[in-house]
């Protein structure tokens, strides 16, 4: 864990070393969200329309415990998105912040992609969305 730098107790974004550690491993799970979302979902067995009625049971629903984990995803998601959008209000490095926290990118890495800030205020954006995201979680 020493490629992590938990803020200092002196910090204005200060959060203990347990949460601080929890909410980026949150945000690293970020693209694993993102590709199931892309992925076609997986109907399972789905209703059949070949028979003359349609019957339920109490039985598991694929379909619908689908929906369900796809609806969970989603509002992780959009957390970490609004999170990011909050931090950066106006500044236009949202997606920025959200390539260098979820995508574990570094602030060299996003210099030669070509963002538009200092490195001094992209860190302290981080510090700003780790604390303002632990809050909300």
């Amino acid at each position: 864990m020493s490629q992590y730098r938990v803020p200092r107790e002196t910090s204005k974004y200060y959060i203990p070393k347990e949460e601080y550690l929890t909410v980026v491993h949150y945000c690293l799970q970020y693209p694993t969200w993102e590709a199931e979302l892309k992925a076609d979902p997986d109907s399972g067995i789905g209703i059949d329309t070949q028979k003359e009625r349609v019957q339920t049971s109490n039985q598991f629903d694929p379909v619908s415990s689908l929906a369900i984990r796809r609806a969970a995803i989603a509002k992780k998601k959009k957390l970490i998105d609004d999170t990011a959008a909050e931090v950066a209000a106006g500044m236009g490095l949202n997606e920025w912040l959200i390539l260098g926290v979820c995508h574990g990118l570094t602030y060299y890495q996003l210099r030669q992609r070509g963002i538009h800030c200092g490195k001094k205020l992209y860190y302290k954006l981080r510090q700003m969305f780790y604390y303002e995201l632990s809050k909300k979680l």
